[in-house]
């Protein structure tokens, strides 16, 4: 699927609509990465119905979300454009993963599925949805470190209370923390 602001608004539409409809439960966080690298990149999520599976979504999106991940993150992501590894987790996992916590593996996806010579033939684009991560006001992106396997690097991090949710500042804390683990592992 190309990449244009008529598919993006399209497939924006789609997975807006299937979420409402279907719930976190057909939907999957979608992350890109280096191959060369151990930075997974939160790029958006989709979104499919009927019998499609995420593996099929995924490469009928591919495209699409390879092009999208290279121009959101163009300093660690476009150089790789066309070599890179997308992989997807549960829908709306994000804090989770943010908290390293080991039941959540990504899965890595591929560019083609076998036996699937064209797959715009067998899934429509109204079977799925690609919702872009968009950043606002200088947002760094969300990321995390994962293992060839898409394991957590890092021991799970443990709340200091269970008897509440965490505040908007508080997560942003945590993810300036997180934020700042990374840079020092960088350097």
């Amino acid at each position: 699927m190309k990449y244009n602001m008529y598919n993006l608004q399209k497939q924006r539409g789609n997975y807006e609509s299937m979420k409402a409809v279907g719930g976190k439960d057909i939907a999957n966080d979608v992350y890109a990465k280096d191959p060369e690298d151990d930075t997974f990149w939160f790029v958006g999520k989709i979104a499919r119905v009927g019998d499609v599976t995420v593996e099929r979504a995924m490469a009928r999106l591919w495209p699409m979300i390879e092009e999208h991940a290279a121009r959101l993150r163009p300093v660690e992501l476009y150089p790789k454009w066309g070599k890179l590894e997308l992989w997807v987790a549960p829908g709306d996992s994000e804090i989770d993963v943010a908290y390293c916590k080991p039941e959540i593996q990504f899965v890595q996806m591929f560019r083609e599925i076998d036996g699937e010579a064209d797959i715009s033939k067998t899934v429509r684009n109204v079977e799925i949805g690609f919702q872009g991560e968009l950043y606002e006001s200088n947002e760094e992106g969300f990321r995390t470190k994962r293992t060839a396997d898409g394991r957590p690097v890092k021991p799970e991090a443990q709340a200091t209370s269970t008897e509440r949710q965490p505040t908007e500042r508080e997560l942003d804390e945590l993810m300036e923390v997180l934020n700042s683990q990374i840079e020092s592992n960088t350097e």
